[in-house]
């Protein structure tokens, strides 16, 4: 995977990634927990990086929603 990542996005998402290939999006969360959901659609991660508020946009439309993956 290559990964294109953005660091502090928020203080409840240290960091987003998106890899354009396999529609694959990475959250880090504090602590270094880390969560990898595909299929994301691009416009799906932009959105959730320029958002006020990520967590909230998070929650409503990929936590639960999209499947979570195990990273390679």
């Amino acid at each position: 995977m290559n990964m294109v990542w953005d660091r502090h996005v928020s203080n409840g998402i240290r960091e987003l990634g998106y890899d354009v290939k396999t529609q694959t999006m990475a959250v880090v969360f504090p602590g270094g927990i880390r969560k990898f959901h595909a299929p994301v659609p691009y416009p799906m991660y932009a959105a959730i990086f320029h958002a006020t508020f990520p967590e909230r946009l998070y929650r409503q439309t990929v936590e639960g929603k999209i499947p979570t993956i195990t990273s390679s």
